[in-house]
């Protein structure tokens, strides 16, 4: 914990040189940069453009048996800048990767500790070709840290998947020859009434929303392509696959009453977050010690995705929120950037980066705890 104190200055400065300088999805050179350079000088070992993307990185230090890793974010909004916060991940993770580094050279510990440094959650996140790609293949647990309005440890993330609907149909004139047409927005529009139907039928927990991308060129031409674009959210992968089937189901129906051709494209997604709740409860106990409030959840309340979802699906996970408000905050908002350089958001870090450490020294030192969490763990 002394590690940590000692570290404060080094923390609230790097989380502020990253608020100032918001770099968007992928083009986070600034911050990579910063903290690279600040884990080499920490003897951390640090491999870069980790599966293509540039700003993306691994440090490790150690060879021991048990292997620890903090996940570092640092891409911001655009327009808005850190409105979610991520100067704050990084921090906690750096601070709690160099406090755990310093402890595994003083006293010999028999493990080995990682930051690894994520880029683009706010677009299609790296951490889906992570998982997909063994980044996380010998870490026998991960940790991470989020800003929020409440302090939670077990919320889950949904499971996403993006849908286009591309309808086809035969343009002439509305007026003149309308029966010579064939309507492609009426596709879109039967599409979008039949997923309003289904939602009735449907688990609380499922979201789905969309738009309308393309409609027509002019009232007095019948629509020759039309399209629509979808997000489709569940709490778990497998109704999520469920549920996509019932609403390419709604477009196919659409297409046959309408005579339309249908294009139908399954875009990227993130899978479900399962929080690894034995890995929970040993870091409930220790941010709980630091004289910290647990908050109530909402069952389906404030739920959105991320791909932290596909790290818990290879590897047992954590993503704890830490308050840093005292009145409620939406994220990707002016108020929420405000809250992340403010008192409050300076101590979310150290609260963060001390239970996170204190978590890792937990199952560091009781082997039981690990044998534990990877009983649990269930590969999805």
């Amino acid at each position: 914990m002394k590690e940590i104190e000692k570290l404060k200055p080094l923390l609230y400065s790097t989380s502020r040189k990253i608020f100032e300088n918001p770099e968007t999805a992928y083009k986070e050179y600034k911050a990579s940069k910063l903290l690279i350079e600040t884990l080499k000088k920490e003897g951390f070992g640090v491999e870069r453009n980790i599966c293509g993307y540039e700003t993306a990185f691994i440090a490790r230090y150690g060879k021991g048996k048990v292997k620890i890793a903090f996940l570092a974010e640092y891409d911001a909004l655009p327009e808005i800048g850190h409105g979610c916060g991520h100067n704050i991940i990084a921090s906690a993770s750096l601070g709690a990767g160099i406090a755990l580094k310093r402890l595994i050279e003083k006293n010999g510990l028999d493990a080995a500790v990682y930051v690894i440094g994520c880029p683009g959650e706010e677009a299609e996140g790296a951490k889906v070709k992570f998982s997909e790609e063994g980044v996380f293949r010998d870490i026998d647990v991960v940790m991470m840290i989020h800003p929020s309005d409440r302090t939670l440890i077990k919320e889950r993330f949904l499971a996403i998947r993006e849908l286009r609907f591309k309808f086809y149909g035969k343009p002439s004139h509305a007026a003149a020859s309308p029966e010579e047409g064939i309507n492609a927005l009426d596709g879109v529009i039967l599409t979008y009434n039949n997923i309003n139907a289904l939602r009735q039928h449907l688990r609380e927990d499922v979201r789905i929303h969309g738009i309308i991308t393309s409609g027509g060129a002019a009232p007095n031409i019948v629509p020759d392509y039309a399209e629509a674009y979808f997000f489709v959210r569940a709490v778990d992968n497998e109704y999520l696959k469920k549920v996509l089937e019932k609403v390419k189901n709604c477009a196919m129906g659409a297409r046959k009453a309408t005579g339309t051709e249908l294009k139908i494209e399954m875009g990227k997604g993130y899978k479900a977050f399962y929080p690894n709740n034995t890995l929970a409860e040993i870091f409930e106990k220790n941010i709980k010690s630091l004289g910290v409030t647990i908050d109530k959840s909402k069952e389906f309340g404030g739920l959105g995705s991320s791909d932290i979802g596909n790290v818990s699906c290879v590897v047992p996970s954590i993503h704890p929120f830490i308050r840093i408000s005292d009145k409620e905050l939406r994220s990707h908002s002016k108020e929420f950037a405000q809250a992340a350089i403010s008192e409050k958001g300076n101590e979310a870090i150290m609260i963060g980066a001390k239970a996170m450490f204190l978590t890792a020294l937990d199952i560091i030192e009781n082997p039981e705890l690990l044998k534990k969490i990877k009983a649990e763990f269930v590969p999805r």
